[in-house]
């Protein structure tokens, strides 16, 4: 097989993960927003700020085949990012990012990013973005926790090295960042996973979620519900998590597509009673995105 013309983005490290600080101001997450962006993802983590609902951070900003965006102009104003907000990306797949160099506003975003080895057009993109820093290697493997005033948290870890075993040739899939966010209650801490196009019980802090006895609330299906990377461990990870009153299941795809997106057998078959939503079946109502809440 042919390998891909692949560079490293050269952005440079942050300073300090510390100093990123999302939900600074926020009194608790609400939940999340997912956009129809064709194929590809686009999430918004919703916190509650000042009694007002905010953005506290976009996670990614895709969308290339068949997304619903008629100009450049649509891409703003169906996903707002107002100057300065943390603009987290899971990976440099094209369908995770594409969006931003369409529309004006994303590119003014404070971008945090896992450093890959990718594609020439992605490296090219990311020397474009002013505000651009990559997650330090010394924090591969290690969960970062930004905690709101109530005591609800978002989880991010990168899971794999740069350049890694794939450097050559990398699947992004396996050195991005994924990410889960949890809300305390009284009656029972729920989570919702983003795993962005990584594998569940390849996410660290996942496993741990489980483990913890915290209920599962909603997922984004990893790789837009891809069959593939499926193993017998995701199967028992989903099979013994405890679940909230309410599970919704989404597939962030477009339809049709190139892919066979979504595999959604394998959840229908292992989650029985959940809610299943593809972000495609959105344009039906003329709706720009779902949102899934606490």
């Amino acid at each position: 097989m042919a390998v891909r013309t692949r560079k490293a983005i050269a952005s440079p490290d942050l300073a300090s993960v510390s100093g990123v600080a999302p939900l600074s101001a926020a009194s608790g997450i609400l939940g999340v927003r997912v956009f129809d962006v064709g194929q590809g993802d686009a999430i918004a983590i919703l916190a509650k700020v000042g009694g007002t609902e905010q953005v506290a951070l976009q996670l990614d900003y895709g969308g290339r085949e068949r997304n619903p965006f008629t100009t450049n102009a649509d891409v703003d104003t169906r996903m707002p990012v107002s100057q300065n907000r943390l603009l987290m990306l899971t990976h440099w797949d094209e369908d995770h990012w594409s969006s931003a160099p369409k529309g004006s506003q994303a590119k003014g975003a404070r971008w945090v990013v896992p450093r890959q080895v990718t594609s020439p057009r992605a490296v090219r993109f990311s020397a474009s973005l002013n505000d651009i820093h990559c997650i330090p290697e010394k924090h591969v493997g290690q969960t970062i926790r930004f905690t709101a005033g109530n005591g609800d948290y978002i989880l991010a870890e990168k899971i794999g090295s740069f350049p890694g075993a794939f450097a050559k040739n990398e699947d992004c899939n396996k050195s991005g960042v994924a990410l889960a966010i949890v809300h305390r209650s009284s009656n029972g801490d729920e989570a919702i996973l983003l795993p962005g196009d990584a594998p569940f019980d390849k996410v660290a802090p996942f496993v741990r979620l489980e483990k913890q006895g915290v209920r599962l609330r909603a997922i984004i299906a990893f790789h837009h519900g891809a069959g593939t990377n499926w193993t017998a461990s995701t199967d028992k990870l989903l099979q013994n998590w405890s679940r909230a009153p309410i599970l919704d299941v989404v597939f962030s795809c477009s339809r049709p597509n190139s892919y066979s997106h979504p595999d959604d057998g394998r959840y229908k078959a292992l989650l029985p009673g959940a809610n299943f939503h593809m972000t495609a079946d959105l344009r039906t109502n003329a709706a720009v995105s779902r949102d899934i809440l606490f």
